[in-house]
């Protein structure tokens, strides 16, 4: 017994036991898929995959405009081809349902990776390991990011963070540097990541403050030189006209941030600690100015501009966009308890004295990071993935303390649950779980209760309408993407920010009366109106009236302008083609 739990202490510090880890989540998860379809989850991983079609087709690289939509002026997408890359790859080698599968499943083992030289950095026990390593299903919000099919930009974007912090806490400059490049990747593939990199810029700079080695210039360096060459290098020409990506305003302030921090060193008094926070503190104000003075308007929220119907009908009822306070008590509960279990296992750390001789500042700069992801979840869901990622350290070590305590006690009931609080206490999906039947008695991805009696059980196939002539279709934001992955037919709209009108007009269509939906139709030549009556979005337009547009579709009563085309059994979706 001893030499068996020698060789798994031992194995569990291993890369082996990370490959162990990863294939057998790998294995259960194919195993499950043919129960969930080989689909793509929703329309971002729908218009992922259609835009590294349209690559492999012959599109140009720097080109990602979506031509299918709005034709033939197209959608102008925001996208970077950073993560089209291995979609590619694995496509070109494997075949497209082999990329679909294995692209989320890859990402998770960097992931997987970082966490393991995160606990290793800061000397974890071997039970704590091997939690950290095994516990990540137990966070609702992680899972479903590195599952098959799931292509869409928001795992790259976590897996970037968590590598991030991974070599922000380590000592060299190597890992400065690598940390800026990943971080530069980071921002190229979303904007959206800026807030947390100015975290770890600043966290940087914590560490100059404090005396330790000068990191900093090293970061922004990198962050600089990188960031200039992946954004111009994946989108050639950087175009002003939208806020949604980096622009040149960005990365000069990204180099003169780096500049400053070269010079902070060899200003005066850089010997003290009140010395070396004035300098910082004066370097933040003036990057923060010059990012204002070239940046303009694109220095605040690029949503900012949105046409109020757009925000009313389609990006307010985005939650995962959306802040706590819209979420359902499920999803709430999970960003609170997230931030709890980062706030306690960092309390328990520091009173059991696991992280001194050398490991209190690597344990802080985790502990102010993974806060502060908490702490933007709050504000937008989706980074609420960033914050649980890094709050598995923190969980295990809790896990890792609790759970020899319940299994040493003698009578059989109370361990069982001893054993089960300390697994469901130190992770939130036992406790989102718990309240998660009161989930139906809010509102729901923004559609309101009595919406839910519109809908219908079934699903649709929107695979059908490939026995229709192609033409252009008007449809609902949800179900126009997977028609354009299923068929040969052109959609009107979908819902990508840049090309407010044709979604105005869908929305003014759907939600207005009859009349003004065939003049929206009329206008831009529309040959299919395709609606689902057991979509969400549907169920939402419908309430605004209840003679408009979206609810003669459904009812099967369509105007006289619309000809039934396709009629599914057993089915909510409606197909009709206009008469000219």
């Amino acid at each position: 017994m001893i030499g068996r739990g020698f060789e798994w202490r031992r194995f569990v510090r291993t890369w082996q036991a990370v490959l162990a880890v990863w294939l057998a989540y790998a294995v259960v998860r194919i195993a499950i898929q043919p129960l969930l379809g080989w689909e793509p989850v929703d329309p971002d991983d729908w218009t992922r995959l259609l835009q590294v079609r349209a690559w492999l087709d012959g599109q140009a690289f720097w080109d990602v405009t979506q031509y299918r939509m709005n034709p033939p002026e197209g959608f102008s997408m925001h996208w970077s081809r950073l993560v089209d890359l291995p979609l590619a790859a694995l496509m070109l080698l494997f075949g497209e349902r082999a990329a679909l599968v294995l692209v989320p499943l890859l990402w998770l083992l960097p992931a997987l990776f970082a966490l393991r030289a995160i606990m290793l950095r800061l000397d974890f026990p071997p039970l704590a390991l091997a939690c950290g390593l095994l516990i990540m299903p137990l966070f609702p919000m992680v899972p479903g990011n590195f599952a098959p099919m799931r292509i869409d930009h928001h795992a790259p974007q976590a897996v970037l963070a968590l590598v991030c912090v991974a070599l922000l806490i380590r000592d060299s400059r190597w890992s400065a540097v690598a940390c800026g490049l990943c971080a530069a990747a980071w921002v190229v593939i979303s904007l959206e990541g800026l807030p947390l990199v100015a975290v770890i810029a600043g966290l940087y700079g914590v560490r100059y403050w404090f005396g330790e080695r000068t990191l900093l210039p090293w970061f922004l360096g990198s962050l600089a030189i990188a960031a200039t060459a992946l954004a111009y290098g994946t989108r050639g020409p950087l175009d002003t006209a939208y806020c949604d990506v980096l622009l040149p305003g960005h990365l000069l302030t990204f180099a003169a941030a780096a500049l400053i921090a070269a010079i902070i060193p060899f200003l005066p008094w850089q010997d003290r600690v009140q010395g070396r926070l004035l300098a910082l503190g004066a370097m933040g104000l003036v990057c923060l100015q010059l990012a204002s003075a070239l940046l303009g308007p694109c220095a605040t929220n690029p949503m900012a501009e949105l046409d109020p119907m757009l925000q009313e009908w389609w990006h307010g009822m985005i939650a995962e966009g959306l802040p706590i306070w819209e979420q359902s008590p499920s999803v709430a509960l999970s960003l609170v308890w997230t931030i709890g279990l980062i706030v306690v296992g960092w309390w328990r750390a520091h009173c059991r004295g696991l992280f001194h001789q050398g490991r209190a500042l690597p344990c802080t700069l985790l502990f102010l990071f993974a806060l502060a992801a908490g702490g933007y979840s709050l504000l937008v869901m989706r980074e609420g993935v960033v914050a649980q990622l890094l709050a598995i350290p923190f969980a295990a070590l809790l896990m890792a303390e609790f759970l020899p305590k319940a299994r040493a006690i003698a009578s059989p009931v109370p361990r069982i649950v001893a054993t089960l609080a300390a697994v469901g206490l130190t992770t939130p999906l036992f406790a989102s779980a718990l309240v998660a039947p009161l989930d139906d008695y809010v509102s729901r991805d923004g559609v309101p209760p009595d919406a839910e009696d519109f809908t219908q059980r079934w699903g649709c196939n929107y695979g059908a309408l490939a026995d229709l002539p192609p033409g252009l279709v008007m449809a609902p934001f949800d179900g126009a993407l997977e028609i354009l992955g299923k068929t040969d037919h052109t959609i009107m709209a979908a819902s990508y920010h840049r090309n407010q009108r044709p979604m105005v007009d869908l929305l003014l269509a759907m939600t207005g009366s009859v009349d003004e939906a065939e003049a929206i139709v009329r206008e831009y030549g529309i040959d299919y109106v395709v609606i689902c009556g057991s979509a969400s979005d549907v169920a939402f337009y419908r309430t605004a009236s209840p003679n408009n547009f979206a609810n003669a579709l459904v009812s099967g009563e369509p105007p006289e302008w619309l000809e039934p085309a396709l009629t599914p059994s057993n089915s909510s979706l409606r197909v009709y083609r206009v008469e000219r």
